[in-house]
């Protein structure tokens, strides 16, 4: 069994890795001079979700991440490189 310590480690590199990614998304939106709504138009993500992804407030689904990466004429094995 892990100790509290432990499981505390993990979760704090969740939420460092998920607000790279939502970094990530935005810095990929702004540069193809995309608007927070135009992406949810796109992705089919609605724009409240697509804000606390950028700001890393928000875990998501493949499912999200794949709809993310075709907006943003990308791949998800871009958005998931460091």
């Amino acid at each position: 069994m892990q100790s509290v310590a432990e499981i505390w480690l993990v979760l704090k590199a969740y939420k460092t890795e998920i607000k790279s990614l939502g970094k990530k998304i935005k810095k990929m939106r702004l540069s193809k001079k995309m608007t927070q709504q135009t992406l949810a138009d796109k992705s089919e993500v609605d724009i409240r979700s697509i804000q606390r992804i950028e700001k890393g407030e928000y875990g998501f689904g493949l499912h999200i991440l794949y709809a993310l990466a075709e907006a943003l004429e990308t791949t998800t094995s871009d958005l998931l490189k460091k």
